[in-house]
């Protein structure tokens, strides 16, 4: 079959560098199965409506697929639409986390047939050969459907993939991997969507998995999209598609935006020596990135991950407060946290750290013990994020009951991407005194890192 992947954009407001893994793999998996297979990539050209408009109307394919986070549900919403005048009589899929989280809604109000659940490599073979008349859609387990009446259908979960190992390589070469690649990600942007393009001095980079899973359960986190159950690539598998980027697109810098990259410190190890090993058969030191979690960070662990090329650790600390950490389930205290930034900044020379505020039950004092938090530790974050319930959380969930949220589509109509905006406000602050309370965090600890890390004569 000719099947049409739909990539829509994200995060507009900076230059598109993150490869959209997810739609990567899971045209892999078509390819592999022979299908012929087109990417519509917007996210990558930012082609104006107009243009989207009209490469639709053009296209010619059997299926449709689009996958996203949940932000992009507005965009989806209109794609369909599209899709539905110009091709009637095609299969629309949606899948992605903006699939998995709210299939009922998507189906109810919006003129899509499938939604995928999950993890969609296994999936969508199954799917594309019931789709191709080789069996029944009530057979193929994590997908929701409209059938011929009308009437919506849940199929329950598939289970997770165990062998990561058997997935195909993402399919890069079908996207526009010249502008990802020319748009960093990770460590060398480090100054976080101001410009986002490369000059020349700046190393190519591109994200990928090496995991699955999380098994923790943090209240503001969707767990079930990559599947509960924790797992891992073997470091063998990891490191020869960093040898493949690096052959194929001269990729020296390598972003994993795994949830849990440190759970197994057995992997970690294995995949530090093996990297290290593929630096020097290069002549040369490949250089990476990944998130920590503070209560799993050890100086031992820190220390191999630097001697290998690992120059950013990334740190969800969410709150300088005991109480609210507690609160959203995070599972660490806040001395884990100053250990293991601390130990990151020793051997890496910094840390990137992440904060939210806007907790039920946050006060000013919780507030301040965050940024008592900072200045002890010398953080100066440019951006502290709004607390945000995403569908599929236990947050979200929350705010249904409380009554936060009303009309479910309106709430995702107007989802913010970033947190940079109160889209839920559960604290007893009205939305005007958390904003103040917001703007002086950042104004407070910039005019700290300032007083203790005053410009020099030759910065000024």
């Amino acid at each position: 079959m000719k099947i049409l992947l739909i990539n829509p954009p994200i995060r507009e407001w900076s230059k598109p560098n993150v490869f959209p893994l997810g739609l990567g793999y899971i045209a892999s998996i078509l390819l592999q199965d022979r299908h012929e297979v087109e990417v519509l990539d917007i996210n990558a050209h930012r082609w104006d409506r107009e243009e989207v408009e009209e490469r639709i109307k053009r296209a010619s394919f059997d299926v449709v697929g689009i996958g996203g986070i949940v932000t992009t549900y507005k965009y989806i919403k209109w794609l369909l639409s599209l899709l539905k005048t110009y091709h009637p009589d095609k299969k629309r899929i949606v899948g992605g986390s903006v699939g998995s989280s709210v299939p009922g809604l998507m189906l109810e109000r919006n003129p899509v047939d499938v939604v995928c659940v999950g993890e969609g490599e296994d999936t969508v073979r199954e799917l594309m050969k019931v789709l191709k008349g080789e069996g029944d859609l009530s057979e193929v387990k994590g997908i929701w459907y409209r059938d011929a009446s009308g009437k919506i259908f849940e199929n329950g979960k598939r289970f997770p993939i165990m062998d990561l190992d058997s997935i195909p390589l993402p399919a890069w070469d079908l996207f526009s991997m010249e502008i990802y690649l020319k748009n960093p990600v990770g460590a060398p942007n480090r100054n976080k969507w101001i410009d986002g393009s490369a000059d020349q001095d700046t190393p190519l980079s591109m994200n990928l998995f090496a995991t699955r899973g999380c098994p923790y359960q943090c209240i503001y986190c969707y767990h079930d999209f990559m599947g509960l159950g924790y797992r891992h690539r073997s470091p063998e598998n990891v490191v020869q598609e960093i040898d493949l980027l690096h052959k194929r697109y001269g990729v020296t810098y390598f972003h994993f935006v795994d949830d849990e990259f440190v759970m197994k410190k057995d992997f970690v190890h294995e995949f530090c020596r093996r990297i290290k090993e593929l630096g020097k058969k290069h002549g040369q030191q490949f250089t990476w990135g990944c998130a920590g979690r503070v209560n799993l960070m050890t100086e031992e662990l820190v220390a191999t991950l630097a001697d290998s090329g690992c120059v950013l650790i990334g740190y969800g600390i969410e709150s300088g407060s005991q109480r609210m950490l507690d609160f959203i389930k995070k599972k660490v205290t806040v001395e884990q946290a100053k250990n293991a930034i601390r130990l990151t900044k020793k051997y890496l020379g910094w840390a990137d750290c992440s904060f939210m505020i806007g907790y039920p039950g946050e006060t000013k004092e919780t507030i301040q013990e965050t940024i008592d938090f900072c200045k002890e530790l010398n953080l100066a974050p440019e951006v502290i994020f709004f607390l945000t319930p995403y569908p599929g959380t236990e947050l979200y969930q929350m705010a249904l009951a409380r009554g936060k949220i009303q009309n479910e589509e309106a709430y995702l109509l107007g989802l913010d991407e970033q947190g940079e905006k109160i889209s839920v406000n559960f604290t007893d602050f009205t939305d005007e005194e958390l904003y103040r309370i917001h703007d002086g965090m950042v104004k407070e600890l910039k005019a700290w890192n300032e007083m203790k890390h005053p410009p020099s004569k030759g910065d000024v």
